[in-house]
């Protein structure tokens, strides 16, 4: 099942990626080009791709960004 734009995140964080901004980003992934972002109002991760984001889960968050969540 597809999840709809207007049902991924809060509207803040969906605004932010409408206006060419992005939340803050935890980590990046260059054998996928990709960015790890965190929403700081509702706390949904978001994936950056080189054309497109879309939201992530944390338990694949976890899988691809390990540096993002582990402590220091």
């Amino acid at each position: 099942m597809v999840n709809k734009w207007q049902n991924k995140g809060c509207e803040i964080c969906r605004n932010l990626w409408e206006s060419g901004k992005q939340p803050p980003e935890l980590a990046l992934n260059c054998e996928l080009h990709s960015r790890l972002h965190r929403c700081a109002v509702c706390g949904t991760y978001w994936e950056q791709h080189e054309r497109f984001a879309d939201t992530i889960k944390e338990e694949e968050a976890k899988k691809l960004y390990p540096e993002a969540f582990s402590k220091n």
